[in-house]
């Protein structure tokens, strides 16, 4: 065997099995598609893409920018931070390199609220998560709330105003996201290094954070990004080697394990050599749509032939909504801070559970000079769900997801809820795009509620495809690597238990 264990991805899931199964001691391959992003110097843009300067850097594999808001401006093909898979209106997004869409994502730690747990995960207890796992997560990757200091800067005015319009729209300060599902806003954790964030302020670092730069990476080095921390880690304890540039195309089973065939790529996606590497136990963790696409190719070709005809079921897009209020009767900065840091609870939403957050674009700057709007993400707790298949013309993934209209219409009371309460004019909401993708592998289907797949001893998914389509209306980067803790716990103690 090559390694005792292969992980492929380095997101949230991937991330924790790399340093929990080093840690254990187990010879591990880590398999990353894309690069590493080592900040090369945190006082420029030198590393990552910027979204006004936006270049080949910024997305995988694009000769002209797909990116949201952002299309058309000619790329190079590149394997860039950011994919972006298309599906009718909507752009699924996908993060890529050592450290997986933690270079994406906007550093948003957020808990699920206790009284929406169950409805999502009947099988696990929501006072191990909370007490044991997302604790965890947090105190490795280092998070923390929003600072007074910082929230007062010009930088946040759009955070403090959205602050003042909540309490104004009749919502409460809450201790937590677990509100006896009860209105309410609350601070909660951000994966954001605040003391590099007030380097940013004094000067001392590029204005990435507080520039609103969060979806092509952060080159002041503020957001604490997987390879910071638990990939870091894991190196570290000698037993684990990640290998970037590593596009996996095949998973088999094979008698005492598992193989898998890469192609080695360079930067502009050119196989440079294909490899095949076996392992005794696989760990799945490309993210909602690598893993379900491994997945259902592996079915088609009678590689995994126990597997579930449930491989596919469950997409789920976390109700993910965007909405602008415009002409709002204050200035809010629209431009700048980053995203998330406060949220508005509407768990009395007369559709659906749903919770809101600001969503700064330096583009605002540009459609909206008087600088009198504010972008939100809105998240519902919604049933809607679709599929993912393969296309036998094609052997391309097909995504069937359809139009969530019950998941706008609770984006469109709470915006107008918000308007009515503050001013401003609450635009229709757009459920265009999402980097929150869930199911797939789901468990209570497809795995066990630690991530076993079941029909095939040693083969684990422990990212976003495990999620039964939802996080309970929330960013889902806390609850998939709380969920991949408590499977990797499992796991060491029982099928890879050492005598």
């Amino acid at each position: 065997m090559d390694a005792e264990a292969i992980v492929i991805g380095s997101g949230f899931g991937g991330a924790v099995a790399a340093l929990r199964l080093g840690e254990a001691g187990i010879r591990t391959l880590v398999l990353e598609r894309g690069r590493r992003w080592d900040i090369t110097d945190p006082t420029t843009d030198a590393t990552f893409s910027t979204f006004q300067g936006l270049d080949k850097r910024a997305e995988w594999m694009n000769s002209v920018s797909r990116t949201p808001a952002y299309e058309g401006r000619p790329i190079e093909p590149y394997v860039g931070v950011l994919e972006i898979v298309e599906h009718g209106e909507y752009k699924f997004l996908v993060g890529s390199g050592v450290g997986g869409g933690s270079h994406a994502y906007g550093g948003i730690l957020i808990a699920p609220p206790r009284e929406l747990w169950g409805d999502v995960f009947p099988a696990i207890p929501f006072d191990e998560m909370e007490n044991t796992y997302f604790p965890r997560v947090i105190e490795t990757i280092g998070a923390s709330p929003i600072p007074d200091d910082i929230l007062d800067t010009p930088y946040y005015l759009g955070l403090k105003v959205f602050d003042r319009q909540a309490e104004k729209a009749g919502f409460p300060l809450a201790a937590s996201t677990t509100n006896g599902m009860k209105d309410g806003r609350t601070r909660f954790m951000m994966g954001i290094d605040w003391e590099k964030v007030r380097e940013e302020i004094a000067g001392k670092r590029v204005g990435s954070t507080i520039g609103a730069q969060f979806w092509f990476g952060q080159n002041s080095g503020a957001k604490q990004t997987l390879d910071q921390n638990y990939l870091k880690r894991a190196e570290e304890t000698g037993a684990v080697e990640i290998r970037p540039l590593h596009l996996v195309r095949r998973i088999e089973a094979i008698d005492g394990g598992y193989r898998v065939g890469v192609d080695r790529i360079d930067e502009t996606g050119s196989v440079q050599e294909t490899v095949s590497l076996t392992c005794r136990s696989l760990f799945l963790a490309a993210g909602t749509l690598g893993t379900t696409e491994f997945l259902l190719r592996a079915k088609a070709r009678g590689d995994l032939p126990r597997l579930s005809d449930a491989v596919g079921e469950g997409l789920g897009n976390d109700g993910d909504t965007f909405t602008v209020r415009t002409n709002l009767p204050e200035t809010t900065n629209p431009h700048l801070g980053g995203p998330g840091a406060i949220v508005v609870m509407n768990y009395e939403n007369p559709v659906y559970p749903c919770v809101m957050m600001r969503a700064p674009l330096p583009r605002f700057e540009q459609d909206f000079p008087k600088l009198d709007v504010m972008g939100t993400f809105i998240f519902t707790m919604t049933p809607h769900r679709g599929r993912m298949t393969l296309d036998p013309a094609t052997d391309q993934l097909v995504l069937d997801f359809a139009s969530d209209d019950l998941s706008k219409d609770a984006a469109r009371h709470l915006a107008e809820r918000m308007a009515t309460a503050t001013g401003g004019v609450a635009g229709q909401p757009s459920s265009q795009i999402t980097g929150h993708q869930l199911g797939g592998a789901g468990m209570g289907s497809v795995c066990d509620t630690a991530g076993r797949v079941n029909g095939h001893p040693g083969l684990y998914v422990v990212d976003g495809a495990l999620v039964p389509g939802s996080s309970t209306c929330v960013n889902p980067a806390l609850t998939i690597a709380g969920l991949a803790e408590r499977c990797m716990d499992q796991i060491l103690a029982t099928d890879l238990k050492r005598a």
